[in-house]
């Protein structure tokens, strides 16, 4: 799973670039898909872990290890890179971990919050949405006016 974590991020530039409802629902489809088995070996390691959130620390450390990895220059992620990297959170990471199934989810999710808060200067207020609620928060089209 360590070295998995990383392809989470693979395709971010791809998967933020002109975002609205249709195109988001379709991408997020293609997300959970390829990544599937990652999000669920997440999961399923913090739901059989007698100290979940002990568990769930450990792996959001490793996924901002793999960002750091795979985003930094000279040992430092940028500022601007970071932030696209928190909209990527934001509109995928977080939303397709909730919409695996099992009971340990928002543990994992608080986790990986937590972890970006800490690590990452441009990360202090970061938090997450289910897919349901970012879905709403589309602005739909009236009329074909918008």
């Amino acid at each position: 799973m360590q070295k998995h974590v990383g392809e989470l991020f693979d395709d971010m530039d791809v998967m933020m670039k002109r975002l609205k409802k249709p195109i988001y629902e379709e991408r997020m489809a293609k997300f959970r898909e390829e990544h599937r088995q990652v999000l669920q070996e997440m999961t399923e390691a913090v739901e059989r872990s007698e100290d979940q959130e002990n568990e769930a620390g450990i792996i959001a450390k490793r996924m901002a290890d793999a960002v750091t990895e795979k985003f930094s220059k000279k040992g430092k992620v940028s500022s601007r890179k970071q932030v696209d990297i928190n909209f990527y959170m934001i509109y995928y990471v977080f939303p397709a971990i909730l919409l695996v199934p099992g009971e340990c989810t928002t543990v994992l999710a608080d986790a990986i919050r937590d972890e970006w808060r800490v690590r990452f200067k441009e990360s202090r207020q970061i938090s997450y949405a289910d897919y349901d609620t970012i879905c709403k928060a589309f602005r739909e089209k009236i009329f074909g006016l918008f």
